[in-house]
């Protein structure tokens, strides 16, 4: 990784030192800088969960060049981050490490993004590729760039292909930076602390003549987890300002080798001698004016369906059932209802108000289970002399019951699917400037 640093200063060096053919990568640079600020009052109302109350700050520093000679680029971000006030009944902090104790806890100093980009445009097709540290984007993995003051990001190389509807990427992960600790990277490890040396995604990408999007990705994290997954939508023009969009997406997951943890972790997996989770989830939203309503449906068959590729990974599950938490329990299956609007009819098109409840009845290996969500999320985007300043507030209401039969299920789990409850309050305030 320190050598990876050196060559991506190297390229650095070379591009703003590179005379004429570096005006482009200048001119056409972006540059922004952001302030935030987050206050989460949470608890898990008489169940099993964290109870926070956290008020913490950032800054952020972004820039993206042009590009060099039409052929490089570079992205860089910078982001610090502090404690104002972290509660003295709080038993858990989320989007800062503790220390010796939850209410002091670590701030964050770190490099963001330091990632080289490169492309070769010919008629008709375009090579891309990249190298270095930066927030990735995939069904099968995400890296966190919202939900916490500062993104996550991950350390590894890309590479993609584009002719006309056609696309083909190629990721590498070598390495990872979480969203709520400092640090350049660390090594991908399981729940032993073994080390994972790489996680690889392969993804294909067809767009049809008829405006139908196919979506195919396969990732295998060393010895450890593979995943793959198939997402086919296509939207419909019912009428002038009138649209239908349709989903299916299926995805399974299995044990990949000797780093698989089939003794089990202790509070979050049972011991097995295999594992292969599959899910199916179909999905509908209808958009009209300014107001849209969605219905979803996601059943989960095999194993739980409640695996990451890494230990320290923050879970990425591209389906209706990855909400606050996991509903993917063996044989849970959810139904979803969503509806949002923005207030143009009141004459206020920049405040918008999104909301769902999604709920689940029954689940292999557990008595008397239920599962059900509801959120919602109130934004407002100021525009004129407030323009790049943003508010948010989002509540949420998650909760789970549940017993082991101590037939097919011997203990509870707390894992991203587990018997947990949390009910969150959380309030966002971000102001962007843009150079």
């Amino acid at each position: 990784m320190r050598a990876q640093q050196r060559c991506l200063a190297g390229v650095l060096c070379c591009l703003l030192g590179g005379g004429a053919g570096a005006e482009d990568f200048i001119q056409d640079s972006r540059m922004s800088l952001r302030y935030g600020q987050s206050y989460w009052k949470e608890n898990a109302n008489g169940g099993v969960g964290p109870t926070r109350d956290e008020w913490v700050q950032a800054a952020q520093f972004n820039f993206s060049s042009g590009w060099y000679r039409d052929v490089l680029g570079l992205d860089y971000s910078y982001g610090l981050a502090d404690a104002l006030h972290v509660g003295s009944k709080a038993d858990s902090i989320s989007n800062l490490r503790a220390d010796r104790s939850v209410q002091n806890p670590h701030g964050i100093a770190k490099p963001l993004a330091l990632y080289v980009r490169g492309r070769w445009v010919e008629e008709g097709w375009t090579l891309s590729g990249g190298v270095g540290k930066k927030s990735r984007q995939l069904e099968l993995y995400t890296d966190d760039r919202f939900t916490r003051i500062l993104p996550a990001a991950s350390l590894g190389q890309d590479l993609g292909y584009e002719r006309g509807g056609l696309s083909l990427n190629l990721s590498r992960i070598e390495g990872f930076s979480p969203r709520n600790e400092s640090g350049w990277s660390q090594d991908l490890r399981n729940y032993r602390g073994q080390k994972i040396d790489d996680l690889r995604i392969y993804a294909l990408g067809y767009v049809f003549p008829d405006g139908s999007k196919l979506r195919v990705e396969h990732g295998v994290a060393r010895d450890y987890l593979r995943s793959s997954t198939v997402k086919l939508s296509r939207s419909f023009a019912l009428a002038p300002g009138h649209d239908l969009d349709l989903q299916a997406i299926w995805g399974r997951q299995q044990d990949a080798g000797r780093l698989f943890e089939y003794s089990g972790v202790r509070g979050l997996y049972e011991a097995q001698s295999s594992h292969d989770a599959r899910h199916l989830d179909l999905a509908l939203n209808y958009r009209f004016s300014h107001y849209y309503l969605g219905l979803s449906w996601n059943k989960v068959r095999g194993d739980d369906f409640d695996r990451t590729f890494f230990a320290q990974d923050h879970g990425t599950w591209n389906s209706s059932a990855k909400r606050f938490y996991y509903f993917g329990l063996e044989d849970e299956a959810l139904l979803k209802v969503a509806s949002g609007l923005d207030f143009t009819a009141f004459g206020l098109p920049r405040l918008k108000l999104d909301a769902h409840y999604v709920f689940s009845n029954a689940a292999r290996g557990y008595e008397d289970f239920s599962r059900s969500e509801f959120q919602s999320l109130l934004r407002y985007s100021f525009d004129g002399l407030l323009k790049g300043l943003e508010l948010a507030w989002l509540h949420t209401r998650f909760r789970t019951r549940g017993e082991p039969d101590g037939v097919l299920r011997r203990s509870i789990s707390r894992g991203p699917a587990g018997i947990v409850s949390h009910h969150s309050e959380r309030f966002f305030f971000n102001y962007t400037y843009r150079f």
